[in-house]
Order: C-alpha cells, then sequence, then structure tokens
C-alpha cells in the first residue's frame, strides 16, 4: 500500500508535548516540569527533525535535529551518547517509524501517528534510559504551523 503525500503532511508542523495526557511506564514522567517541542516535516521522502527537550529546569535542555531518507536504512547520527544511527520509514497506515541504534542495535523505537485533526500521538520504547527501560506514551498538539516553516527554512539551508 502507497502512502499518499496528504497523509504525509499530517505530522508536518511544530508540536508541544501534553504533559497530563502523556505517560511512561516506569513512573518517571516529570509531569510539572516536561517541556519538549517537536518540529517535524516530511518532504520528498525525507524526514527534517528538530527537538528540545527540558524535563528538568535545572539542566539546560537537550536538542536534536536530523535530516534523514525514509528509507528504512541507518544513517549515521553525531548527537547523541546514547545511539548512533538513525532509521525512519513510513508504515502503510501513514504512521512513522523511528528507530535509534547503537551500531546496529535497537536501543529506541518509536511510533508517531495522527489521525485527521487530532493531537500527535507518540508511542515508544527505550532501553537507552537512565533509569532503565521504559515505554512511553506521548501527545502533541499543534503550536504554530508558521513557526515550523520558519524552522525548517532555516534546517534545509545549505
Amino acid at each position: 500500500m502507497t502512502v499518499s503525500p496528504r497523509e504525509n503532511t499530517l505530522l508536518n508542523g511544530t508540536w508541544i508535548i501534553d504533559r497530563h495526557l502523556s505517560s511512561w511506564s516506569n513512573g518517571l514522567f516529570p509531569r510539572d516540569s516536561m517541556n519538549l517541542s517537536v518540529s517535524m516535516k516530511l518532504e520528498n521522502g525525507r524526514l527534517f527533525y528538530h527537538s528540545m527537550n527540558q524535563a528538568n529546569p535545572a539542566i539546560p535542555p537537550s536538542r536534536f535535529q536530523f535530516d534523514i531518507p525514509l528509507d528504512d536504512c541507518p544513517h549515521p547520527f553525531m548527537g547523541s551518547q546514547r545511539f548512533t544511527h538513525l532509521q525512519g520509514r513510513l508504515l502503510p497506515d501513514g504512521a512513522l517509524e523511528i528507530l535509534k541504534l547503537r551500531e546496529k542495535t535497537v536501543v529506541i523505537a518509536e511510533i508517531w501517528r495522527r489521525d485527521q485533526e487530532g493531537p500527535l500521538f507518540r508511542w515508544g520504547v527505550s532501553c537507552a534510559a537512565s533509569n532503565g527501560p521504559k515505554v512511553y506514551t506521548e501527545y502533541f498538539h499543534m503550536h504554530c504551523p508558521d513557526i515550523a516553516e520558519d524552522r525548517f527554512g532555516q534546517m534545509t539551508q545549505r
């Protein structure tokens, strides 16, 4: 089954986590302090991704930025101590799968999906967390589409 471009664009935009709907299986979700924004754009078979995550206000936020083809092949990533490669693909239903690998071993697996005008949903498993393995269920609401376009314009300039 082929995914139509219209289905792909449902994930595009800048998203802010909904702390009240989201949870982690280990019970350690920082409900009072989690501040996570994610900008994504799927275009021409590629994923452009930028995130800023601050779970603890006493520690500077972590930022991730990458541009990978959605070809289900691992691609080197230099911005993390937990993983060394990223792999992405679109699933037949339009959901996005992102695998984060340390060498050839998957240490984080994520499924991102959105149904029409609803919130963005991320379900993942992490074996790379400092507090041990966890499953995470996170919901995001659209922030401002214009900001996402500006951010992606900066990200894609070469």
